[in-house]
């Protein structure tokens, strides 16, 4: 697993110019393309992973199934990602899967949940930056939808006013004056949370 912190900034759509403003000053360059990321999360029949995130409790975890740049479920290479939050950051893990249609179709166990189900997919537009040690992402475009076996027969909700930048570094004392210059407040958020809130499946 690869260990990190991360701080998510409080941000809506009117402000991202003041951002890009705020990288340029900074001398913030873009790391590389930006891609379509596009996720499947499990969870159990109680939506236990939901309830600890939305109440903060750690340990916890987050499941999902990753792609990028879909076209669909036999093209794609998909990843299974097992985030989990901690008292002093985060640990991720992630793992090429074949057959997929195996656990989308049954489930997956995973120890502190039991078995776990699809329940939404999210996608968006990723973008990259970096600045000496600290890699800094920016998610826009940000669509929800019920998870259905027919995968390309529902439509995804799309949260207009969504705009998630996220800093991620593996030291503290990484981010020196970089935090204290920052003119964004760091917030708490949940993608998958939102999108069962947002498909009134909670």
């Amino acid at each position: 697993m690869n260990f990190r912190f991360e701080d998510k900034l409080k941000l809506n759509i009117d402000k991202t110019f003041e951002f890009d403003e705020w990288l340029l000053k900074n001398n913030i360059s873009q790391a590389f393309p930006s891609r379509e990321i596009y996720s499947i999360y499990f969870d159990n029949t109680n939506f236990q992973t939901y309830h600890d995130s939305n109440e903060g409790i750690v340990p916890r975890s987050k499941i999902r199934f990753r792609t990028y740049n879909y076209e669909n479920i036999n093209v794609n290479n998909f990843f299974i990602e097992i985030k989990k939050s901690l008292n002093y950051g985060r640990l991720k893990s992630s793992k090429k899967i074949s057959n997929i249609e195996k656990y989308l179709k049954l489930g997956i166990f995973i120890k502190e949940y039991g078995i776990c189900y699809p329940k939404i997919i999210v996608k968006y537009d990723r973008f990259y930056y970096k600045t000496d040690k600290i890699r800094i992402t920016l998610d826009k475009n940000i669509k929800f939808k019920k998870f259905d076996p027919l995968i390309n027969n529902t439509y995804f909700k799309n949260s207009k006013d969504l705009v998630i930048p996220e800093i991620k570094y593996s030291s503290k004392s990484h981010l020196g004056q970089f935090m204290i210059d920052l003119p964004f407040e760091k917030t708490r958020f949940s993608k998958y949370c939102i999108g069962l809130e947002n498909l009134d499946l909670i």
